[in-house]
């Protein structure tokens, strides 16, 4: 919340932080991500804001942190309310399929079980953000040919790696996280729109 409030602050926009795992022990937090409906929450979540009469519901995005980034890439297939979405696009299914597939000399992936489909597999209704840093744990040239070799030719998906030499570059943009929000937030004003007033 800290890291992400000041940047939606000065555009006008208006954030709700979830916080799924909650002060659960460890174990609580290995149990829950075993579960296949973690991304079932978001959907919980999108009937709590329509039914609010303050919040522009054509202009709901999501914005994932961390290893959210791939539970809310399934979401966003299941949740065709949201108009902008920055997480992994599935990149993580994606690169685990391909291991699988490699490691057990698969030709088909289709074969290879995951939760869903990933994000670029298929088609999405809203556009989507994948940011990553060329030093984080999926190489830059790998996530590159997973997008052009996944991306439907109608889905709005963006990919921005941030290179050493403009820092932002390390897993989760650790050694300059404002450099990726103030990314992020420029990119979501782009396609949500500047708000009526600012808050």
């Amino acid at each position: 919340m800290f890291k992400l409030a000041p940047h939606a602050r000065e555009r006008g926009f208006s954030m709700l932080a979830l916080d799924l795992l909650g002060d659960q022990r460890d174990d609580y937090t290995d149990m829950l991500l075993q579960r296949r409906d973690l991304e079932s929450s978001i959907a919980s979540v999108m009937d709590y804001l329509e039914a609010r009469s303050d919040v522009d519901f054509d202009r709901v995005a999501i914005v994932a942190d961390g290893w959210g980034s791939s539970f809310v890439a399934r979401a966003v297939l299941q949740e065709p309310r949201l108009a902008a979405a920055v997480c992994d696009g599935g990149l993580w299914d994606l690169h685990e399929r391909s291991f699988f597939a490699s490691r057990f000399a698969m030709s088909d992936l289709s074969i290879v079980p995951v939760p869903h489909s990933p994000l670029m597999a298929s088609s999405v209704d809203c556009p989507v953000l994948i940011t990553l840093g060329e030093d984080g744990w999926l190489k830059a040239d790998r996530a590159r040919q997973i997008v052009q070799k996944s991306r439907l030719g109608g889905s709005d998906i963006v990919l921005k790696v941030f290179a050493a030499a403009e820092t932002g570059a390390a897993q989760a943009h650790a050694d300059n996280p404002s450099l990726a929000n103030e990314f992020i937030f420029d990119w979501l004003e782009s396609r949500l729109g500047a708000a009526g007033r600012r808050i």
